[in-house]
């Protein structure tokens, strides 16, 4: 019987060392296929961050187009702003000189109706002043020859009082 028990004891020993090779190799193989799922893992972990960065990258690509495309949109409407600001003032500053013009054109007619108005008033007081000096003149010259007459016939009549009163 110490045959079969060292034997069966051998073969007990021996599927004890199957048994622990066995748990061994599985154990590594649970190592193994660990690791490889962690390998997997990390690699979606990694593969899923760096879609994330580059969708982050597009995006902040994005957004600085947009930020760009808005600072030109804002510049051209400030621009359009200044534009239409100067267009305005000019516009403006071109009113006003017409109307200065206008009005400078309406009191040079106005002076120049006003002149004429005066020069023919002037004229008219001209005439009349002239015809009153000609009818002075005319009007003295007959006082002056009635009176020469009144001295005249005066003279006349002394003389004839004095010759008779020398007679």
């Amino acid at each position: 019987m110490s045959t079969t028990a060292d034997e069966n004891l051998q073969l007990l020993e021996e599927d004890l060392r199957r048994a622990r090779a066995e748990r061994e190799m599985q154990r590594s193989l649970r190592r193994v296929e660990t690791t490889t799922a962690k390998q997997r893992d990390d690699e979606a972990v990694q593969e899923r961050h760096e879609d994330m960065m580059s969708q982050l990258r597009t995006m902040r690509g994005l957004l600085s187009e947009q930020h760009k495309s808005q600072a030109q949109q804002r510049e051209q409407m400030e621009q359009l702003m200044r534009s239409k600001q100067m267009s305005d003032v000019q516009a403006a500053v071109t009113s006003l000189r017409d109307e200065r013009r206008a009005y400078s054109d309406h009191c040079a007619e106005k002076q120049a109706r006003e002149k004429a108005e005066m020069e023919k008033v002037v004229l008219e007081t001209r005439e009349q002043l002239l015809s009153l000096a000609d009818e002075l003149q005319e009007d003295s010259a007959r006082r002056h020859e009635q009176l020469r007459h009144i001295l005249l016939a005066n003279a006349s009549a002394r003389e004839s009082v004095s010759l008779s009163e020398l007679v």
